[in-house]
């Protein structure tokens, strides 16, 4: 992963690399969803022991990255347990005043409530102002129309506005020297070969790297993306990449579903997309 501000996140997931993951919901989000009692509703409370939590920055930390993932869609509560909607949820985060706790699950989505903490270190709360800039930015992009473009890529295929029209795109940015985003091949390629004969499905990815440098390292590494070269400006400059993997999910009016960091975390919306097709 390659962030251009401050690397803090990084050393963390880093030290923490040998943590399990959690177990996260990822649902689709339905913004009106209050933590109130319905008919049929399962509902499951979480005790949560803020002290312990917060004795040090690595248990605070281990506690968030098994309970906390802010891609995913979620019941967000002010300090004072009133609902409010994600956008402002992560705006608040990104005061660094405010600590998010899992208290609760509604229907199999998780509820996250704000705590405000004077107390808070500094590790900790750069650390949530740093995720929740990265996921507010990821946000923001949701619903809007992906750039126009016109890619080549190491076959002489090209992809463009009008003919990935009324397809789903799955994107990935990324380059050669990225650990991250070579690590996860293996999955990706297995992605790709889960669907073969859909034509409807388009599995494309952009490099920094040129095309020389590509095809000599890809006979080492396989991937079974459609790889573009050379895509820097374009990841820079139109799409604003802040970390790589970045991946995009695009739906089939040429829209920005699902912009992510973590492949898994967006898988179940790429799945939700297949759906409409």
């Amino acid at each position: 992963m390659r962030f251009r501000s401050v690397l803090t996140l990084l050393s963390c997931l880093m030290f923490l690399s040998g943590c399990q993951p959690s177990e996260r919901t990822t649902k689709k989000e339905s913004k009106n969803i209050a933590p109130a009692k319905q008919q049929n509703e399962q509902t499951y409370d979480i005790a949560v022991d803020q002290a312990s939590i917060l004795k040090d920055f690595i248990t605070w930390y281990t506690y968030d990255y098994k309970n906390i993932n802010l891609t995913q869609n979620f019941i967000g509560l002010d300090a004072d347990s009133i609902e409010i909607d994600k956008a402002l949820f992560l705006t608040k985060l990104k005061t660094g005043n405010y600590i998010p706790f899992k208290i609760k699950i509604v229907n199999n989505i998780p509820v996250y409530q704000l705590s405000k903490n004077n107390n808070i270190g500094n590790d900790v709360r750069n650390t949530i102002k740093q995720k929740a800039e990265i996921e507010s930015f990821h946000f923001q992009m949701e619903g809007k129309e992906f750039p126009d473009f016109n890619f080549t890529d190491l076959q002489n295929r090209t992809y463009n506005s009008s003919n990935t029209k009324d397809k789903v795109v799955l994107l990935k940015c990324w380059f050669i020297n990225c650990v991250a985003c070579v690590n996860e091949f293996p999955e990706l390629n297995a992605l790709v070969d889960k669907y073969p004969d859909r034509k409807d499905i388009l599995f494309i990815s952009l490099a920094i790297d040129n095309k020389s440098e590509l095809k000599a390292f890809l006979k080492k590494k396989e991937f079974k993306y459609a790889v573009i070269p050379d895509q820097e400006n374009f990841m820079r400059n139109k799409l604003n990449v802040q970390m790589y993997p970045t991946h995009i999910l695009i739906n089939k009016k040429g829209e920005i579903v699902k912009e992510t960091n973590d492949i898994n975390d967006i898988l179940p919306f790429f799945e939700e997309e297949i759906l409409k097709l």
